[in-house]
C-alpha cells in the first residue's frame, strides 16, 4: 500500500485542516484533487448519516466549505 492509498482511506485522520493537502509536494496536482474528493465524499457521507440519526452530530458544512475552496484553489470545477 502507497502513501497515497494510506491517505485516501482516512483523509481527515491524516490531516487535520483540509489546507493542509495543499502544502504536500510530493504529492501531484491531481493526487491532492482526489485526496479532497475523498475528504468531501467522506465528510457527506458523514452527514448523511448524522441526519438519519446513524451517528452522532457530525462535522458541518464548515469543513466542507474549507474542502470545496481547496478544490477551487487547484483549479477544478468538480468539487460537488
Amino acid at each position: 500500500m502507497t502513501k497515497l492509498d494510506e491517505i485516501l482511506r482516512d483523509p481527515s485522520a491524516a490531516f487535520a485542516d483540509p489546507a493542509d493537502v495543499l502544502a504536500l509536494e510530493k504529492f501531484s496536482d491531481a493526487d491532492k484533487i482526489r485526496i479532497l474528493q475523498q475528504w468531501r465524499y467522506d465528510m457527506v457521507q458523514l452527514q448523511v448519516a448524522a441526519q438519519e440519526s446513524l451517528i452522532g452530530e457530525s462535522r458541518g458544512a464548515k469543513d466542507l466549505t474549507k474542502i470545496d475552496d481547496c478544490l477551487r484553489q487547484l483549479g477544478t470545477g468538480d468539487d460537488k
